[in-house]
């Protein structure tokens, strides 16, 4: 991964305009200003003159469009019930120069803040600088961990992947204690969550006898997670167990799964959707790491609002997560849902 800090100005121009967007950065974009271990402590979000707004625009930019990202949304509406704040919603197509646009598209249009869920590090935290500078706070719904951007929001739904992944390879570990060859299919490698759930899994499988023989990204897309697991098996038959990032890519492969026949095998995913519930405890799907979706929404969005009416965000609040079964899954859905249901029928058209 190419960590926010690491990149100079002209470098992370150069990588936007070979997506085609095209998109002119500030002078002071990327400006490494030092950020800590936990991040700041609180952030005013960058209001300016502590004025007090309980109106407006709140732009909302999704990484791309599944129903994990639906999930997302439900917690912001959740999070702006009640207020005289509008959401808008947009989605990226999983491409940092045009999730930069949609920030940008945003304040262009007068909003009084900004909550992303990242594409990339960099595209979400050039966004935020943006923002700020205008005097607008942003908040992240899926903080990959410490950077120099972290000046930039105003606060994170701080996920810990590396937590996540050890999470995945311990329950690997018990369930092929004899250990074999694993396919694991990442999401957008860029984005901090894939690598460092890579992190923890090569942390508690090392040794283990669990051996990963392809580690590919899936882009989040059932389809690209497929021909990642197809070309795995035609490369490694003796294949054991595939783990994927997110529900989205699971779907595809149980799907896949099914349709072959393939039942001798371990799958493994992370977070939740309707349809990944409906294929827990089958032969195709044994578990995932559970979290929801709709909480890192809710968890942003909260920290936008509590610094525009006047209220002193936490810069981060940490999200829930373990592995969910078939013997735990209702009970855990009930308590913490990837999705606010009263809000479903708003995020099916976005």
């Amino acid at each position: 991964m190419t960590n926010y800090n690491d990149l100079s100005r002209r470098q992370f121009v150069q990588r936007l305009g070979m997506t085609g967007a095209g998109i002119a950065v500030g002078a002071s974009l990327l400006a490494a200003c030092g950020g800590s271990d936990d991040g700041p402590e609180a952030s005013s979000g960058g209001v300016a003159g502590g004025d007090v707004i309980t109106s407006g625009l709140i732009g909302l930019t999704l990484n791309g469009l599944n129903d994990y990202t639906r999930g997302v949304t439900t917690g912001a509406y959740q999070a702006l019930d009640g207020t005289d704040f509008e959401l808008q919603v947009i989605q990226g197509n999983y491409d940092p120069g045009e999730e930069l646009a949609n920030i940008e598209n945003f304040l262009a249009q007068g909003a009084v803040g900004i909550v992303i869920q990242p594409n990339t590090a960099e595209s979400a935290g050039a966004g935020a600088e943006a923002a700020v500078a205008a005097g607008v706070p942003v908040g992240n719904c899926i903080w990959p961990g410490p950077s120099d951007a972290d000046q930039f929001f105003t606060g994170v739904a701080q996920l810990d992947s590396v937590e996540g992944g050890r999470l995945l390879g311990n329950h690997l570990k018990e369930l092929l204690p004899g250990g074999g060859k694993v396919c694991i299919v990442q999401g957008v490698v860029g984005q901090g969550f894939s690598e460092r759930i890579d992190e923890g899994f090569d942390e508690v499988t090392a040794g283990s006898g669990l051996e990963v023989v392809v580690r590919e990204q899936g882009f989040f897309d059932r389809v690209g997670a497929v021909d990642v697991v197809q070309t795995a098996f035609q490369a490694h038959p003796d294949l054991v167990a595939v783990v994927d990032y997110a529900a989205a890519m699971s779907n595809g492969i149980c799907q896949w799964m099914e349709d072959e026949g393939v039942t001798d095998v371990v799958h493994l995913t992370s977070d939740a959707d309707e349809e990944m519930i409906s294929w827990i405890g089958t032969p195709y799907l044994q578990g995932t790491r559970y979290y929801s979706s709709a909480q890192t929404g809710l968890i942003a969005t909260q920290a936008v609002v509590e610094a525009l009416t006047g209220g002193t965000p936490v810069f981060g609040t940490p999200i829930d997560q373990l592995i969910v079964t078939a013997d735990n899954v209702d009970q855990v859905v009930e308590d913490n849902p990837y999705m606010f249901f009263d809000f479903k029928d708003k995020v099916q058209n976005i």
